[in-house]
């Protein structure tokens, strides 16, 4: 019997795919650099910048599901295009804020359409490639965000520095409307789900495999957000110099990218032993750094550890959502997961602001050891329903 030639390798697709998601998620993380500078030109305070950030995790968190079912019937390609340029409208609008409230609802915009890109992405993903390799597939477009971290962020801090915050936000806007172009004519159009294949959105939450994986992710990121939130003080108070931030948070940036490249490896052949490890690999990093001696090499040593799991798991837990979905359903599903997420980084975040204010820095590692024991916990039990040990 002869084999069935493999249908090719989306490449080029795929990348464009990573070029939304670098776009996005730089857009969603570069207030964080810039915070004294927006500070200062709005006439507010940092603080207040930083709600920026919240409010747009928060947007994603509450509207990324209902919103995800809502455009389920769009045609994929031209939902695409059509949420980055959201995204270069929201840009643009925050690059013109001359007040706070405008900011604010260029930012809460930025959310929404966070949300359906996130709710979108995977998806189109899932439809691309066969199911034996949608974890490969999935670590490409990854590969998006962690790129924005290592030099989306920096590069647009930077410029910003130079030559003011609005310039970095008009960039963005730039670039994110020139890939929306190319992306117009060279991804191949997906229809959307038809009124036939539309499973309701509790339906797919009451799916166990599906609830499993939500709430792992959800655990997961609260835990790390509640430490990583305020990974500047940590590090200074650990003994990390002001000037060695970029340099450590860089380190982190590249065993993030170790640990994309390493669940690449495992996502399609041993999902639930990578889950495993990195979940387990992940809590020793943070309880590590709760009894680790003051010194800036144990502190970035074991915030690297930590970086190189948590990206890894980053991917692994979008392939399981969307294995776990019922047929027809992984919109769905990956919505309700981006909202799992973004509730982590929101939570974690209001959560680790608590900690940090009552009990200071050198609690907040081991509160988050705490609660990704717990996502651990979540991928024990899902034996059989969201992390089963081979992709099927």
């Amino acid at each position: 019997m002869e084999n069935t030639p493999r249908a090719p390798w989306p490449l080029a697709s795929l990348l464009l795919l990573a070029g939304g998601t670098f776009l996005s998620v730089t857009t969603e993380m570069l207030p964080m650099g810039l915070l004294s500078s927006i500070s200062h030109d709005l006439r507010v305070s940092e603080s207040s910048v930083g709600l920026l950030v919240t409010g747009y995790a928060l947007m994603v968190a509450l509207f990324a599901a209902p919103l995800g079912r809502l455009t389920a019937r769009l045609p994929r390609r031209a939902l695409f295009v059509g949420t980055l340029m959201a995204y270069a409208g929201s840009n643009v609008a925050m690059a013109a804020s001359v007040s706070y409230p405008i900011a604010t609802v260029a930012r809460l915009a930025g959310g929404l359409t966070h949300g359906v890109f996130w709710a979108m992405v995977a998806g189109y993903v899932a439809r691309l490639v066969p199911p034996e390799r949608l974890g490969r597939a999935v670590t490409v477009v990854f590969t998006g965000g962690t790129v924005a971290v290592l030099v989306g962020v920096p590069l647009g801090t930077g410029l910003g520095v130079a030559v003011g915050w609005r310039a970095s936000f008009l960039l963005l806007a730039a670039a994110t409307a020139v890939i929306a172009l190319v992306a117009s004519r060279l991804l191949p159009a997906m229809p959307g789900e038809s009124s036939a294949d539309e499973t309701s959105l509790f339906r797919v939450l009451r799916t166990p495999s599906v609830a499993v994986v939500a709430v792992t992710t959800a655990l997961t990121m609260l835990g790390y957000f509640a430490f990583y939130t305020y990974i500047s003080p940590f590090l200074q108070a650990s003994g990390v110099a002001e000037t060695s931030l970029g340099p450590a948070l860089f380190g982190y940036g590249v065993a993030g990218a170790v640990g994309l490249f390493l669940a690449g490896l495992l996502v399609d052949r041993r999902p639930r032993l990578a889950m495993l490890t990195g979940g387990s690999l992940l809590t020793a990093a943070l309880a590590y750094l709760s009894i680790a001696p003051d010194g800036a090499v144990f502190a970035v040593a074991g915030l690297m550890v930590a970086g190189l799991a948590l990206n890894g798991l980053a991917v692994l837990v979008q392939a399981a959502i969307l294995r776990a979905a019922p047929p027809q359903a992984g919109d769905t599903a990956s919505a309700l997961n981006a909202s799992a997420f973004n509730l982590g980084i929101g939570g974690g975040a209001l959560l680790g602001g608590q900690v940090l204010a009552a009990a200071g820095t050198g609690a907040l590692p081991m509160v988050a050891a705490t609660l990704t024991a717990a996502g651990l916990i979540g991928v024990l039990y899902g034996r059989r329903d969201g992390f089963p040990a081979l992709a099927g």
